[in-house]
């Protein structure tokens, strides 16, 4: 695929179904506050990612971000069973919970989907941050199986000069820690994109609804593509447009490859 291509594909609104795509950044079902076609199905969901050709996506429903995690998760672990070559279950912790029932959760997941693919973190609507002690056997779990862990928001006392991103980036190397919608703004990319090239095993979501203009290309050109992944919010966000505006990027070819579904390959052990 040239870049002259990824751009008439863009404007004739064809699928690109000789690129493996993979959206490491969706949810599932209803939210309060947001219309989302189809109710965020995990049907309407696969019939969204079929317009452009995405492959696979991760997703974590939006019950689990929200109130209540051992339904989310059952709904996510039913979806990724009965549609296993498109849905990709995060497992979210939710650390107020007891701890023992995020050990059971982790325990059930384990056995249930041999092995959990990922984990999702959402410590603002979970009003925690992701140095809560109920994290400690996500950790300990994800850093054992080289499991990926995608957060909302990294944040956490500074210590001895590091955020806690950084600290946690050291003491976990097996984890490969996502920044969510790491591209919506330039105070988030500035501030992000250093902490990535500081830490190895530290990565770039693009999902969200705000993208400034030159963003994504400075954040290949700083970080490298190699630390930069496709999310989409599906079905929040419909997938066309933020596919279009990666497929628009003044990137090279090569480039919107790793972001399209290589790194998550890679990453998801896929």
């Amino acid at each position: 695929m040239s870049e002259a291509t990824c751009i008439e594909m863009l404007k004739s609104g064809l699928r690109l179904a000789d690129e493996l795509i993979i959206d490491i950044h969706a949810h599932m079902g209803p939210w309060y506050n947001f219309h989302i076609p189809g109710d965020g199905s995990p049907e309407s969901m696969i019939a969204n990612m079929d317009l452009v050709g995405i492959d696979m996506t991760v997703a974590s429903p939006h019950v689990a971000i929200g109130p209540d995690i051992e339904e989310g998760n059952r709904q996510v672990a039913e979806a990724t069973q009965a549609y296993p070559d498109r849905i990709l279950a995060y497992i979210t912790i939710n650390p107020r919970y007891p701890l023992a029932t995020i050990e059971a959760e982790i325990a059930r997941y384990h056995d249930e989907l041999d092995g959990i693919p990922g984990f999702k973190f959402h410590s603002s609507l979970h009003e925690v941050d992701c140095s809560h002690f109920g994290y400690g056997p996500v950790y300990d779990y994800a850093n054992e199986n080289h499991v990926p862990i995608l957060s909302h928001v990294w944040d956490g006392p500074e210590k001895d000069g590091r955020t806690f991103l950084t600290r946690q980036a050291a003491a976990f190397p097996n984890i490969s820690f996502l920044h969510a919608h790491s591209g919506n703004s330039w105070e988030a990319i500035r501030s992000l994109v250093p902490e990535t090239k500081a830490n190895p095993n530290v990565y770039l979501d693009i999902a969200g609804s705000g993208r400034p203009y030159g963003g994504l290309e400075y954040m290949v050109q700083e970080a490298g593509a190699d630390r930069v992944l496709l999310g989409t919010d599906l079905p929040f966000i419909d997938v066309r447009c933020q596919f279009g505006r990666l497929l628009a990027a003044r990137i090279p070819d090569d480039d919107k490859r790793q972001i399209m579904g290589l790194n998550a390959k890679r990453l998801f052990n896929l």
